[in-house]
């Protein structure tokens, strides 16, 4: 009885938020910024080895999307990214196509991806090609109506390829706090 309560009860104060009128109507576009930080634990294969590691990484992930119909977004994502696994460092560079759609009292979900470069630095002149796929479900706080504060849970999986027989797979859930301008 206590979850239904709470459920009941998170549901009406979300839709207190929904009192303002969304810029998410056909032709309008959303500008949105954020950021990430993750440290992850990595398995990698190389031919029939297996071996683990940890991952530290920052990014900044700015992006746009048109509004094609009411509620529905498309547009295109990019990331710059900093990698440091062990004593090895890289930068990435990434695009890819993304797709929201927001319901009226501010839940919206979103399905990302993204196919990057990624360039040893220092004395590490390796390159290597990545992709990931990003679905997530957030929630819209609109500060005003051209300004909303979106955190949003995601799921990623994350897929690097050193050369024929070397890839890492990456799986994690991540919290992203990003920030969307409505034009």
């Amino acid at each position: 009885m206590r979850r239904i309560i709470l459920l009941l009860s998170l549901a009406f104060s979300l839709d207190a938020f929904s009192q303002i009128e969304k810029p998410i109507t056909k032709g309008n576009m959303i500008l949105v910024g954020g950021g990430t930080i993750l440290f992850n634990k990595v398995q990698s294969t190389y031919g029939t080895n297996t071996s683990n590691t940890s991952i530290f990484t920052i990014s900044l992930s700015p992006g746009f999307g048109y509004f094609i119909v009411n509620n529905l977004a498309i547009g295109l994502n990019t990331s710059i990214s900093y990698y440091k696994q062990s004593s090895t460092k890289y930068y990435g560079l990434g695009a890819g196509p993304t797709i929201r759609y927001y319901f009226n009292n501010g839940l919206f979900i979103k399905a990302e991806t993204s196919f990057s470069f990624i360039h040893g630095l220092d004395s590490n002149s390796s390159r290597q090609k990545s992709y990931s796929l990003v679905p997530g479900v957030g929630y819209a706080f609109f500060i005003n109506q051209k300004v909303a504060f979106e955190p949003c849970l995601s799921y990623i999986y994350f897929h690097n390829n050193y050369s024929s027989d070397f890839t890492d797979r990456v799986n994690n859930i991540e919290l992203e706090l990003n920030f969307s301008i409505f034009l």
